[in-house]
């Protein structure tokens, strides 16, 4: 599977990066994919240069570029040329393999555990690169695994099309992506409640009752925020997750602050840091400096908020787990915005939502996402 790195606008497979140039990288994602399908001029010209103006010879140079940057990848997709319309990709079907790793469980299993334990330290960029090169390292497919690291590297789109997971799996992601990506807290409220109130067996109900913490503080309903918390205190620990533990700890955090008790969210806060100290994950140090920021502007040092949140959000994305640096930005950005207490920071950490908005077409995702939610829940 070819992985689009959209800072740096390379694409990788197998550890082998080309660099393209912006709208080359765009184009290639786009055709990627929807490989299968043909699409005119005109309509690539809609999906890669909405706001501007080029010509029809726009896309056949950029066509002609992307063939001969990834020449080298013939074996993966050819970009055909569909007579009187315009270009489709079509994806080559892997050559298999006479390989005994394919077939032997244990390597799975162990691979499965490598897996799990990248993840439970917060560590997406080494989740991401086992994936770069599964082929390379004769890794085996998990589907689950596959589906998680679309939605990490924030690849919403496949997630809310593709057919070949479970309607709850694909529910529970898209309950997420609109909490991401929508304006208004109190539309994805519902469709949390909804979804752990259809679905008992969840795999992820304990991520799901942590978020809805975070969406009933948000939303000034802190006694449904507490019953919550109250409600799964004893499975979070029995559960014996150091990523869990800590996550609950940042969600009694939250609500103390948002609540005004400010001596009890550094109390939990000291706590939690001494879990992570113990504990290394990226991904939880992230969202806990973005938590003692919030705490040093209530207390009124600004100097020193601004230097912690800083931190907190390029810890969260060297970890690149997008949701995440998501999660915390929005968070963020609600905060500032209902208590006025930094405007300049406010504004700059707006355009680089907007920027992210932008980059991964949240405008279109919107009624995507709102649309599956509304007919299955």
């Amino acid at each position: 599977m070819i992985h689009f790195n959209s800072d740096t606008y390379q694409v990788v497979y197998a550890g082998e990066r080309v660099h393209l140039l912006p709208k080359e990288f765009v184009l290639f994602q786009f055709l990627y994919e929807h490989a299968g399908r043909s699409f005119t001029r005109e309509a690539l010209l809609d999906a890669v240069w909405p706001m501007e103006a080029p010509t029809d010879r726009t896309v056949d140079d950029h066509i002609y570029r992307i063939r001969r940057k990834l020449a080298g990848w013939i074996h993966l997709f050819r970009v055909e040329t569909v007579r009187g319309q315009g270009y489709k990709l079509v994806r080559r079907a892997p050559e298999s393999k006479d390989n005994p790793l394919y077939f032997d469980e244990e390597f799975a299993f162990d691979v499965k555990r490598l897996f799990s334990r990248y993840h439970g330290l917060g560590m997406g960029a080494a989740m991401q690169l086992l994936s770069e090169n599964r082929e390379v390292l004769s890794l085996p497919g998990d589907p689950y695994n596959d589906a998680y690291l679309r939605f990490i590297r924030g690849d919403f789109e496949w997630l809310l099309t593709i057919d070949h997971i479970s309607l709850w799996q694909k529910l529970t992601y898209a309950v997420y992506i609109h909490s991401l990506i929508q304006p208004e807290l109190a539309a994805t409220l519902p469709y949390f409640v909804k979804l752990l109130a259809k679905a008992d067996t969840l795999e992820w109900r304990y991520d799901l009752q942590l978020s809805l913490v975070h969406l009933y503080t948000e939303a000034g309903r802190p006694d449904h925020a507490r019953n919550v918390l109250e409600a799964i205190r004893q499975e979070i620990e029995e559960f014996n997750s150091p990523s869990f533990k800590a996550v609950f700890l940042l969600q009694e955090i939250y609500l103390a602050i948002w609540t005004g008790k400010l001596e009890t969210a550094d109390a939990k806060l000291r706590e939690c840091d001494e879990l992570l100290i113990s504990h290394p994950i990226k991904r939880e140090r992230g969202a806990y400096l973005v938590a003692m920021a919030m705490l040093l502007y209530r207390q009124g040092d600004i100097p020193a908020a601004r230097l912690i949140l800083d931190e907190g959000l390029e810890t969260l994305r060297h970890t690149e787990f997008l949701p995440h640096l998501l999660f915390s930005l929005n968070t963020m950005l609600r905060f500032l915005s209902i208590h006025e207490c930094d405007e300049t920071y406010r504004l700059a950490y707006q355009r680089q939502r907007d920027q992210l908005a932008v980059r991964y077409r949240f405008e279109e995702l919107l009624p995507r996402t709102e649309h599956l939610l509304i007919k299955h829940l």
